[in-house]
This record gives C-alpha cells, structure tokens and sequence, in this order.
C-alpha cells in the first residue's frame, strides 16, 4: 500500500476525476473529490460558492479543506480543483505531506473535455480554447511542482491509471525551482519510466547519450521504450568511458550528432551512464541552441547519489577538473537502484564515499545506518540501497534548492572534493576513482581540521573508521600532497582570497572556511605530523 496519500492536480479536464476513481480501485483505498467534500461540507455547489463568496473566499474554503484531508496521513486518493496547489503555501505542505501528481493535456484535448456548462472560470469566457490556454501559461510553475506528470491524451483510462499508481508508488523526491522543477524517482523500469516522462514532455525528438560499458546492458530497452510511446529517436551517441575522456571532443561530438539530425529548441537529450555521461550530456544539452531539455537516467551509484542530481554539468580541461561548464537542471532523474548490481565492486564501493559524504554533512541517521548496516551495504542489499540512495539524495536535494549555483550553501557538497580533485588530476584520472580520491580529500580535510582546533577527534576517527571500513582508502602517506595542493589551485571555488573550504566541526556540522593555499598546505601538514584523525 502506498506510504502517503495521492493528490491528482491540473487543469480542469485533465482527467482527475475520470482517473481518480480507477487509481483508488488498484491501490485498494478511499476516493474522495475535494469539490464533492466541499459541496457535501457547506452544502454549496463550487459554482455557487464562486458566485456567492467570490474566487479568494473559495480558495481559503478549499485550502482549509485539504489542510484537514491531510492531516491524517492515511493513503487515499484526493482529486483536487484546477487551482488548489497555485497557493505557494498550500502547495509546499501538500507536497510535504502527499504524493502529487500532475495530469496533463493538449488545449484542445481539455476544450472538448469541458464544454459543458458547470466550470465557473470558463462559462462566462468568450472564447474557452483560449482562456484555457491562459490558465495553462499562468498556472504553469505550479503545476511544475510536483512528484511526477501524467499526458493524458489519446490513451485509455485503465492505462493512464496504471501509469499514476506506478508514480505513486515509486519513491520520488522533488527540487522545487518553479517551472524548472524536476522529479528525482527510483524506479524498478527505467525504460517505461522514461517513456512516460517524455510523454508529458512532448519533445520534437529525443537523443540517447551512453558510453560504451552501459550500451550492451541498457541501450536497448530504452529505445524500444521511447519509439513504443510513439517518441522519435533520430540518434545516439556511445562515447568512450571514463573521465579521461570527459574533455571538450567529447561535447563536440554530441552537438555535431544533434545538430546533423535535425535537433531543434524542443528536442530532449536523455543521459543514459554513469557520472561522465551526466556530466557531459547534460552540458551538450545546455549548450545546444542555447539550451534544451535533458533527463539523466544515472547507472552507477556514484551518478545516483552526485552527478546526476543538482544541475552541475561539464567537462575537465586538462588536469582542470570541471574547469568548463554550467548549471543547467535536468527536467527529472529516473533512478533504478537496481543498475548498482552490474557495477565492478571497485566503482561502487567509490560511489559509497559520495553517501558518507553527504552523510557526515548533513545526516547523522544516514551515518548510523551506513555504520550499523556495513555488511549490506556491501553486500549491495537492494532495499538497503534504495534507502541509501534515498537519504544521499535528499540531503542534495535540500541544498540544492536552498543554493542553485553555489552562492552559498552547496559549497558544502564540496566536503573532501577540494584535495580530492587534485589527487584525482594528479593521477591523470586513472590511477584514483573520484570516490577514491574524495575518500582521500575526506581524511587530508580532517586533519586540516584537527590541526586547526575545529575538528572534535570522535568525528574525524568515526568518519575515517568508516570509509576504511567499506573499502575506502584513507591512507595519506604515499600520495602526491605537494602535486594535489598545486592543482588545487585550478579549483572552481577559488576566490582571489583564497578557497572556499568545507571543513566539520562534527557529524551534520559542517562550516566554510576560507583558507589560502599556502594555509591549507602548511595545516595539512601540521595535520600529518600529529598522526592519525
């Protein structure tokens, strides 16, 4: 049974309550139509409430209503009003405390859907086709916000309502930007997922990004999913793997396939890999006719929980890690937990530095499970993953929407990556993985903590016990310091002051310091010198 109530939003004729009725039956729970609890409350149609209260009166009615539907967190299916969730407020606890989903239709479609008279904001409109496409360009950041999307055109209602059980069911969390707000989904079918996304998204066409090592395994059924929903899918493009490879070619390549097979301003690139593959599709796509759409389908563990999630997207410049790139938000992250069981141990255990890392900043609970579940962590136990996947996602998600371009607040994501980047350039990007390397940064960043009195010594060994109890490596002494700290120098968040560091004060407190490179050189090594964290 699904864990929170649904709540079926949209533009009046979107099919909330032809469909809503349906979803209840499969889940085996209630239906209520907040219109209907309204009328049967007051005793008032929502026609006559409109033209005896006036519209905001109605809305403070309807914000009161849901308010207490919700109050009990029971799971049941609640189809709202066409403007319910334009409230920002409203809409904020709704999508605290339900999973919302969207419907969605072509003008047209919602025209003859409504042309019966009854719907207070359309009957006195001279021209209905066109004060639905009003209310469509006015309530479009609303309706953005939200779980998932459901196009309701041209297919039959018992498979639109098998579509929105299925996005009810898979755990989704959202970042919130407004009309840019996107779905971060675990799904166990990635491919179908897809198709449904891209439905909703109604591209021109859509390109398929992958790289060599995910081809074989996922390319496939991504393509039959696509061209099933009757999406075009004019070409795709399988690039070499590996960061070595995530440099400026690799870019030119993607924009010359693009731009050879017709791509225009509403085509959706979709990132179909791991970490490289996110990095440069997405950054393909928000150079390509200044920008299009772009839908990232992470298949390592390290994409899942990092790359894939927040917007950062580009390529190194030689040793200069993202030394080249933009912040450009993909329109969803579909994620199936389970691609984590084709991944070498060696790669996933990297991706597992990302979720300590995301745990030691900002989720003490994460910790505690990665430290007491151990064994299934590393057994790759599929619930214990989604669960990991989830806490390391929402702790990204948050900053994310608090801080978009790292004016602030994100710079925290960046716990370990300031040393770890130099260690990963100084190996020319093979000799550490990124997990490695920020495994590594961790540990050279906790002694510069500990030399610098902010670090308690609990944290600093807990946080190193860990990593090295996952297989991490976290041994300093053989590695090219003196080489990491100069390439540090190349990092993105240098200021002519110095650079913008994140250190831990303790589990779940981290602060920014900003320190000079001969600073962060000369703590470093008076961090060494005292011995271990």
């Amino acid at each position: 049974m699904p864990p929170l109530p649904l709540l079926l939003s949209g533009l009046m004729g979107s099919g909330k309550s032809t469909l809503g009725p349906l979803v209840a039956s499969r889940a085996g729970v209630p239906f209520l139509d907040l219109d209907a609890v309204i009328t049967q409350t007051t005793g008032h149609s929502v026609p006559s409430l409109f033209a005896e209260r006036g519209e905001q009166a109605f809305r403070a009615l309807e914000a009161d209503t849901l308010r207490r539907l919700l109050d009990s967190p029971e799971p049941r299916v609640i189809s709202l009003g066409g403007g319910t969730l334009l409230d920002p407020e409203l809409r904020a606890f709704a999508l605290a405390h339900a999973h919302v989903v969207t419907l969605t239709a072509r003008p047209d479609t919602l025209a003859a859907r409504t042309s019966a008279p009854g719907r207070p904001l359309l009957d006195e409109a001279p021209d209905r086709l066109q004060r639905l496409r009003a209310l469509l360009a006015t309530r479009a950041p609303a309706y953005a916000e939200a779980h998932a999307h459901v196009r309701t055109d041209d297919r039959p209602p018992a498979e639109l309502a098998d579509a929105v059980l299925r996005a009810w069911l898979d755990p989704t969390l959202l970042v919130p930007l407004g009309a840019r707000s996107y779905p971060v989904r675990l799904t166990h079918d990635a491919p179908h997922t897809l198709a449904e996304v891209a439905r909703h998204l109604a591209p021109s066409a859509v390109f398929v990004v992958t790289d060599e090592n995910v081809a074989p395994l996922a390319l496939d059924p991504v393509l039959e999913a696509l061209r099933h929903a009757g999406l075009r899918v004019p070409a795709t493009v399988v690039l070499a793997p590996g960061e070595p490879h995530k440099q400026l070619p690799a870019v030119e390549r993607i924009l010359a396939a693009l731009v050879e097979s017709g791509a225009d301003r509403e085509a959706l690139v979709v990132a179909l890999g791991g970490g490289v593959v996110s990095d440069v599709a997405g950054f393909a796509a928000s150079l390509l006719l200044r920008g299009v759409r772009w839908v990232a389908m992470p298949t390592t563990l390290l994409s899942m929980v990092d790359a894939a999630v927040g917007g950062k997207t580009g390529v190194d410049l030689g040793l200069a890690k993202n030394a080249v790139g933009t912040f450009h938000q993909p329109s969803a992250v579909l994620i199936d937990p389970a691609r984590v069981q084709s991944e070498s141990a060696r790669a996933y255990i990297s991706g597992l530095a990302e979720v300590v890392k995301a745990a030691a900043i900002a989720d003490t609970s994460l910790f505690d499970l990665l430290v007491r579940e151990r064994e299934r962590v590393l057994a790759r136990d599929l619930d214990l993953v989604r669960e990991m996947v989830l806490g390391a996602v929402r702790v990204k998600t948050a900053i994310v929407t608090r801080d978009e371009r790292e004016s602030g607040d994100r710079v925290l994501l960046n716990f370990g990556h300031t040393l770890g980047h130099g260690l990963e350039a100084a190996g020319a990007y093979t000799r550490l993985t990124h997990g490695e390397a920020v495994s590594l940064g961790m540990i050279a960043i906790l002694r510069v903590g500990r030399a610098l009195g902010v670090t308690e010594p609990e944290a600093a060994a807990r946080i190193e016990r860990l990593l090295a109890d996952l297989g991490l490596p976290t041994d300093l002494s053989r590695e090219p310091l003196d080489e990491a700290l100069r390439l540090a120098a190349l990092d993105k968040k240098r200021t002519a002051s110095g650079i913008r560091t994140v250190l831990l004060e303790g589990l779940g407190r981290p602060r920014i310091e900003l320190l000079s490179l001969d600073a962060l050189g000369r703590l470093l090594r008076a961090g060494l010198q005292a011995g271990a964290v």
